[in-house]
């Protein structure tokens, strides 16, 4: 469904240049070490409290839905140049009026953060479905674990996470590149 969806709605060349995006994003995600000092605990919030919802437990479960949290944060941060966002106070307010924010910022403003139109985020989403999908099948979770929407709820979490960060001059922690 999801190689026929996009078939339908991109170019060969819409199909690559998302391809090449998914890649940097992955990319990026392998240099983290962790998160920012503001987004990092907030992530965990975020997760903890969705699996809470969905009634869902264990670690694999817990890793599979941060793994694609972070894949919105390193989309974030390959796609698109930031926002014209104001700078907010160095000391952020606190963790769950934090938490409010991005679940704003990832539902009814999220067009005020993506600079994709809706149709190329739409397909992205379907891209990062069918990879995190796959990705599941070699950590014994079925693939429904990460349906399309949670996949798209996760990614714009992770998305809205790295505009909290650049509204804070927050970095996150990246590894060394290696020597060659």
């Amino acid at each position: 469904m999801t190689r026929r969806e996009l078939r339908k709605t991109l170019s060969g060349s819409g199909r690559k240049w998302l391809k090449g995006v998914w890649e940097a994003a992955e990319r990026y995600t392998l240099r983290l070490s962790s998160l920012s000092r503001v987004t990092s605990p907030l992530a965990t919030t975020l997760i903890d409290d969705y699996m809470a919802k969905l009634n869902l437990a264990g670690e694999e479960t817990r890793r599979a839905f941060f793994v694609t949290l972070v894949a919105g944060y390193s989309t974030r941060a390959v796609l698109a140049e930031p926002t014209e966002q104001p700078r907010l106070k160095p000391v952020p307010p606190k963790d769950d009026e934090l938490e409010d924010r991005v679940k704003a910022i990832a539902g009814e403003r999220f067009s005020s953060v993506m600079t994709l139109p809706p149709e190329v985020w739409s397909s992205y989403v379907a891209t990062a479905a069918m990879k995190r999908q796959k990705w599941l099948t070699g950590h014994k979770l079925p693939w429904y674990v990460l349906s399309r929407e949670r996949v798209e709820t996760l990614l714009r979490w992770g998305y809205a996470l790295r505009c909290l960060d650049e509204a804070y001059s927050a970095e996150p922690v990246l590894q060394e590149a290696a020597p060659r």
